[in-house]
């Protein structure tokens, strides 16, 4: 029994940092292109929605709440989906 809370302490504390620090990036990044109006006004949603999202995989994308290059070019990806913009990097 022990081993299920350790691996579900592990779970929610890679999700509070994989939120914690890419969401407020991601949002300040929205709000700069054009395309970003439909996340601007629903951002209760959008958060709700990213967050059981992140949930789900943030096993397997653990590297961007410890190291700064993978959560860079993770959030820079996200926003780019987000707003459909297919040439920036």
């Amino acid at each position: 029994m022990e081993i299920w809370i350790v691996v579900i302490s592990l779970w929610l504390a890679t999700w509070a940092l994989a939120v914690g620090r890419t969401y407020s990036l991601i949002v300040l990044m929205i709000a700069d292109y054009e395309g970003g109006e439909l996340i601007r006004d629903y951002r209760i949603t959008h958060a709700i929605i990213y967050g059981v999202t992140m949930i789900i995989i943030s096993p397997f994308i653990w590297q961007i709440c410890f190291f700064d290059e993978p959560r860079r070019s993770f959030v820079i990806s996200y926003a780019n989906a987000v707003v459909g913009n297919k040439d920036a990097r």
